[in-house]
């Protein structure tokens, strides 16, 4: 996050004023699975969730370690 100050700023305002991400991981044959989190944030690059090892995204994660976040304010107006 240096190119833009503008949307760092943009994006540390929403991650602070968020608890909830949405996990993105896959199955040992690549299907995918999405679901929202709580997390908390160490900084602006590492975020940190507690799962149920059985939970299908620990799973997923267990077989396959690859994952994609989203943290985004779901206030803001369409468009």
């Amino acid at each position: 996050m240096t190119a833009h100050p503008d949307l760092e700023s943009l994006a540390r305002n929403v991650i602070d004023a968020n608890r909830y991400m949405t996990l993105g991981t896959a199955d040992q044959d690549g299907r995918p699975w999405v679901t929202p989190v709580y997390y908390t944030p160490d900084g602006y690059g590492n975020f940190y969730w507690v799962s149920s090892p059985e939970a299908r995204h620990s799973r997923n994660l267990a077989q396959r370690p690859d994952v994609s976040i989203v943290v985004f304010d779901s206030q803001a107006p369409i468009g």
